[in-house]
């Protein structure tokens, strides 16, 4: 198999990847109307959770889950992202923010819930277009995908003080070219900006 280096790198384009994956996502949330910062107890919360991820999820094209699996999908993702005390659990600080308004409410639990879902969908992508066109147990596929990455961004690599040689950039691609990425879009910021 050869690799398309110029497919890989044009599916990872960051417009390419704003148009195709991620708006659709800040539309969901933009869409969504969240009646007040404050609630009024969990039944409120576990409304609303349900409601969004409902609905985020029927926005993206992927479907209508059950309330269960909303729910399900909204806990989940609370509990890694506001799992920062000992003594109490992400569902339950999530909770406490929207009940008193504390550290932006329930907006702030919303935000962060299609945060995570854009966040889920942008990896997702990154990992559709690395194992579509790269054979991962193949060496020579790893090799060729480098040695044409290289040939274009060695010397930009090697600029900016980046030690990553050829051969360690062959063994772990998919984390390469998620570098590569990042780096583009933060290239791409900076342009913005003048």
């Amino acid at each position: 198999m050869s690799v398309d280096v110029d497919k890989i790198l044009g599916l990872l384009d960051s417009t390419q990847i704003n148009r195709t994956i991620l708006q659709q996502h800040d539309v969901a949330r933009e869409s969504f109307h969240c009646p007040k910062m404050i609630v009024t107890d969990h039944a409120e919360f576990n409304f609303l959770l349900t409601g969004y991820v409902t609905h985020h999820l029927k926005t993206v094209g992927e479907g209508t889950p059950t309330d269960a699996a909303s729910f399900g999908e909204a806990k989940r993702i609370l509990e890694r992202a506001f799992n920062e005390d000992d003594y109490q659990d992400g569902y339950a600080h999530a909770l406490q923010m929207a009940l008193d308004g504390s550290q932006g409410g329930m907006r702030a639990v919303l935000n962060q819930i299609a945060d995570t879902l854009k966040a889920r969908a942008l990896h997702d992508y990154i990992d559709y277009v690395y194992l579509h066109h790269i054979n991962v147990l193949s060496k020579d596929d790893n090799r060729a995908l480098s040695r044409a990455f290289y040939e274009r961004f060695g010397p930009i690599l090697k600029r900016f003080g980046h030690d990553i040689d050829e051969d360690t950039f062959a063994w772990n691609t998919r984390a390469a070219l998620d570098y590569h990425r990042q780096v583009l879009e933060h290239i791409t910021g900076i342009a913005k900006k003048l």
